[in-house]
């Protein structure tokens, strides 16, 4: 019997230790030093141009995009060498799943290979809009239009790239002009 409570106080007291540790925990994690948000640094914009017409498609997509800029904050400019394209996915009517993969040539021959993949859902304005030729923009067209870019390089000079996250934010689509454009920012890791 002396046996069997012996068992049970340990088991009750590991039992009061792990809810310590636990509480413990949840309250170092609620305090706002080590709850705030990651900061954004402007990184630079990405364009593209001559987006090619998808036709027919009921749910997946490949939309070639034959031209664009990437032009980094700092004055660097990249065009878009091929291949580059949208594998895009529809998953309600005017609700895509993006999955962008592109490569460009930086001014000093540097490539940089970017991919990312995203939301763009569009609002109740979008299909007026669509029909009138006119380009989307946030609240006017598009109601929420993110990604989440990663770059890889061989490039010493852009190397530092290799390491950082991106978000882009979606600034313009002007489908009938074949153009769209976004800002990217580059996500600070606070430690």
């Amino acid at each position: 019997m002396e046996e069997k409570i012996h068992v049970f106080r340990i088991r009750v007291t590991s039992v009061f230790v792990s809810c310590m540790i636990l509480c413990l925990g949840n309250i170092s994690a609620a305090d706002s030093k080590n709850n705030s948000a990651p900061k954004l640094e402007y990184f630079g914009s990405l364009t593209y141009r001559d987006i090619g017409k998808v036709k027919n498609f009921s749910r997946n997509f490949v939309a070639n995009l034959g031209s664009g800029t990437l032009t980094l904050a700092n004055g660097d400019i990249g065009k878009v060498s091929a291949p580059c394209a949208d594998f895009g996915n529809a998953q309600k009517e005017l609700w895509f799943d993006l999955d962008v993969r592109c490569t460009f040539t930086m001014d000093d021959g540097s490539h940089l290979y970017i991919f990312y993949g995203g939301k763009m859902i569009m609002d109740d304005k979008a299909m007026q809009l669509l029909n009138e030729r006119k380009p989307w923009k946030p609240k006017s067209g598009i109601d929420y239009w993110i990604n989440a870019p990663l770059i890889r390089t061989s490039s010493q000079k852009y190397d530092y790239m290799n390491y950082i996250q991106l978000i882009g934010k979606g600034i313009i689509a002007d489908l009938s002009a074949g153009y769209v454009k976004y800002d990217l920012y580059k996500v600070l890791y606070q430690k």
